[in-house]
């Protein structure tokens, strides 16, 4: 009954998000070696991936000037492009740099010239997958980390205080979000980050309690804004 209400949950946030990929598992024998919380997880992946998918098509459409094909594919196909790469795909723009949140922090420092959204969500990506030791499927054998998935969470919090906050040297925004001042209020990006973070959140309560283990909290300061290890 506890699992029943657990999918139940899992079915609830999640929506219809990832609907074309939620067949990828569905079938034959690899279904007989799965458990209920290996579903959960797949589900939570599969949720906050296409969550993270939906930022970077808003953020392409707010910040036009910033992508680097936009003369030769359309903003949808450029984000298709970017998620049908595997998750170790090597960009040569940041081929040297190690860490994922390294690059989150690149897309946003005022000396780069690349595609600024393309390498926070190459980043952000790169960070969420890790949270799932850089699994897409999961069986009885598999097993992930609630601190690294919780971690992520708060790495997505500081990554969405640095988009909001981040400036040039003359006071303008490094990448376009929520709405600036005289426009309309827009918090579409707010709620978008907190499904984000409910996402990681959630299946880490669900991971810590499955393995009857307690997961170090932090406080996500301004002051301070430093990306967790994962």
């Amino acid at each position: 009954m506890r699992w029943f209400s657990v999918l139940w949950l899992v079915f609830f946030i999640t929506g219809c998000a990832a609907s074309g990929n939620n067949s990828q598992s569905n079938n034959g024998v690899s279904r007989l070696a799965k458990s209920d919380i290996d579903e959960v997880i797949e589900l939570h992946q599969q949720a906050v991936m296409a969550q993270l998918k939906r930022l970077m098509l808003k953020l392409y459409k707010r910040n036009p000037n910033l992508r680097h094909d936009r003369d030769i594919r359309t903003i949808k196909e450029s984000v298709e492009r970017t998620f049908s790469r595997e998750v170790d795909f090597i960009y040569p723009e940041w081929a040297i740099i190690k860490r994922p949140t390294d690059i989150i922090r690149l897309s946003l420092d005022e000396r780069f010239q690349g595609d600024r959204v393309l390498a926070y969500i190459v980043g952000l990506r790169k960070m969420l997958m890790a949270s799932y030791d850089n699994h897409s499927e999961f069986f009885y054998l598999t097993s992930i980390d609630q601190q690294k998935l919780y971690n992520s969470a708060r790495n997505i919090e500081i990554a969405a205080w640095l988009l909001a906050k981040k400036r040039d040297r003359d006071g303008n925004l490094l990448m376009l979000s929520d709405s600036l001042s005289g426009e309309i209020r827009n918090l579409s990006y707010q709620r978008l980050f907190g499904k984000m973070i409910a996402t990681q959140d959630n299946l880490a309560q669900i991971i810590a309690q499955k393995n009857g283990r307690i997961i170090k909290t932090f406080v996500v300061r301004a002051a301070t804004l430093v990306f967790l290890p994962i």
